[in-house]
């Protein structure tokens, strides 16, 4: 079955002045339109993956990471809270687990294999992730902590072959077994001790270079905050184009060295602050998870593995802050400036995945000296929008694209479907504004080599997230002012962003509405300087004299949502207030109950 074609993504003539000459002679000679997933006689395929990529920018090296980790084999790729891992010793376990499964459990290649693991934050991440990569399968990396309800969607949407996992988490993974997926236990890796080299090249599974650049690579679901959660499939190249992108805009080098605290099952972790890193033999510190205290305190060690960037979501700031107020806060004005001395010693920070509290930009500034970098992306486009590095960063700005990105800021065509008028348009060399429209918001519309493939298994929900020009539609709002992009919002109130989550409240509904004393609800987000925004919900109880408080419903809660789409807030009233059409109005409900939007 022939499902849908991305039609000239590329081949519109408005748009090629917009990359370099070289760049786009190879686009147009060699970007195929590729299919669009559908169902095979036992699992899903992709018809003809070798028309799958867009060829890679002729000024930057197109090598693949598993080709690119040879050159630093002497390096140290990653410290981990068990021992500290060469980019030699990680290589070695990879090639050694890839012929392990190759052997045990062959895959026939002219399908799309999905090998989904479970995974926590430490050196057998990059293990297991290098090796399903290795045996040209998409990698789905999930969270084991994540509610079995979770974990089971995503197991069963998509139609995973294998279920990796270390020892940690084998009765976990074993009892999704009559899901589909073989549960595959891994030695994990305690120690970088007693390894057997064997070079991947050599080996008679070993897929070519030009192979991995045109393939689909990792699978990440979305928060689901538009429905069930869609899973996105990036390519090898929407990798390499956002790990190149970001290396060249924020001037990445191989005595870098981060402090990774991010969940590996996003692109924030996965893609800015791991591949990144690692594509250019820099070295990646580790931790379990972010915890204030010891990330700030880390941050102020002194030693020779001095960290050079950090990168984390706007609470993970917030939180160092409350951190640094109660513990330092009374400290000697000589303290503060030996701390705010040290920290300046940091070439980068970054902050993303949801918006930057301006107050929060300003108190980190006051205490590091550095002037947070806020970027913007989301699962679909990777990095799109970025800060200068060097330069002014705009408060409350995001910035302009990366290489290779255009952007538009478009106004909804009501006469046309699913068509844009553009407001202003650009990339990162040059930005347009339609005459007449200066100042206008509109929708934020991404294209580019870095735009994903599509969603695994629903065609038409990719469709719906194109315009006939190949524009991808992020559902956020924007504005062109002052030379930057700046955002405003989501499209839709049902969208909650907490701590760099988004929460879909309809999902949060659901469950709540199966609670045995609720009549109704309504959940909505409270703006909040640390989170973003705090889960808040507002119920109706069936029976008059009742009573459910914030710890009973929470309690209830806990182990049927995930930790984060928990309510923090709990309204108990007598009926929720509807319009004549019988609908609710969050936002008039929202500053009836808690007061005005407040901005940060």
């Amino acid at each position: 079955m022939k499902c849908l074609q991305f039609a000239k993504r590329f081949s519109n003539l408005p748009y090629q002045r917009l990359f370099p000459s070289s760049f786009r002679n190879d686009v147009l000679k060699s970007c195929i339109k590729p299919r669009a997933f559908h169902r095979g006689s036992s699992m899903l395929t992709v018809d003809k993956l070798d028309a799958f990529s867009y060829s890679m920018p002729t000024e930057f090296p197109s090598t693949h990471l598993i080709y690119k980790i040879p050159e630093y084999f002497h390096r140290t790729a990653l410290v981990d809270s068990s021992d500290s891992y060469s980019y030699e010793f990680i290589y070695a376990k990879s090639v050694s687990l890839a012929r392990r499964l190759y052997k045990a459990y062959p895959l026939k290649m002219d399908r799309t294999n999905v090998i989904a693991f479970f995974y926590d934050n430490n050196v057998n991440y990059v293990v297991m992730l290098l090796a399903i990569w290795m045996l040209g399968a998409v990698a789905l990396p999930l969270n084991h902590a994540y509610p079995k309800e979770d974990l089971q969607y995503f197991l069963t949407d998509s139609m995973a072959s294998i279920l990796l996992t270390t020892q940690d988490h084998k009765e976990k993974a074993i009892s999704f077994s009559h899901l589909g997926p073989i549960p595959v236990v891994y030695q994990s890796i305690t120690c970088n001790k007693d390894f057997v080299f064997d070079r991947y090249s050599d080996l008679e599974f070993a897929i070519g270079e030009d192979w991995f650049l045109q393939k689909p690579a990792l699978m990440i679901y979305t928060s689901g905050t538009t429905g069930k959660p869609k899973g996105v499939l990036l390519s090898h190249s929407n990798l390499l184009i956002n790990v190149l992108g970001m290396i060249d805009a924020w001037k990445w080098v191989g005595n870098d060295k981060i402090i990774h605290t991010l969940p590996l099952n996003h692109v924030h972790g996965v893609v800015n602050a791991l591949l990144t890193p690692l594509y250019c033999g820099a070295t990646v510190y580790m931790m379990p998870k972010f915890d204030a205290k010891a990330v700030f305190e880390r941050l102020l060690e002194k030693n020779e593995d001095n960290a050079t960037i950090f990168m984390g979501v706007p609470t993970m700031y917030a939180l160092m802050i409350k951190y640094y107020d109660e513990t330092y806060g009374s400290a000697s004005q000589e303290t503060k400036n030996a701390i705010r001395e040290h920290l300046q010693k940091m070439r980068l920070f970054v902050s993303g995945s949801a918006a930057l509290p301006i107050p929060v930009l300003d108190k980190w500034r006051e205490i590091s000296g550095h002037t947070l970098l806020e970027r913007y992306g989301m699962t679909e486009i990777g990095m799109a929008l970025t800060n200068p590095y060097k330069g002014q960063r705009v408060p409350g700005a995001v910035g302009l694209p990366f290489r290779f990105v255009n952007f538009m800021i478009g106004e909804y065509n009501a006469y046309v479907k699913g068509e844009y008028e553009v407001i202003v348009e650009g990339n990162d060399e040059e930005v347009k504004v339609t005459e007449g429209k200066e100042g206008q918001e509109g929708e934020l519309l991404i294209k580019g080599p870095n735009v994903f493939c599509g969603y695994w298994n629903a065609p038409h929900k990719t469709k719906d997230s194109f315009t006939s020009l190949d524009w991808f539609k992020t559902g956020d709002m924007a504005l062109y002012e002052d030379g930057m992009v700046k955002m405003k919002g989501r499209l839709s109130v049902d969208v909650i962003k907490y701590g760099g989550y988004k929460i879909n409240a309809l999902e949060i509904e659901d469950i709540l509405l199966r609670h045995p004393d609720i009549q109704e609800c309504c959940v909505l987000g409270v703006s909040d300087i640390t989170w973003g925004q705090q889960v808040a919900a507002i119920v109706a109880l069936k029976h008059v004299g009742k009573t459910l408080t914030q710890e009973m419903l929470q309690e209830w809660a806990k182990d049927k949502l995930p930790k984060h789409k928990v309510p923090r807030i709990v309204k108990c009233v007598d009926k929720i207030p509807r319009n004549n059409m019988g609908k609710i109005n969050k936002k008039e409900l929202t500053t009836t109950y808690f007061g005005p939007k407040k901005e940060y």
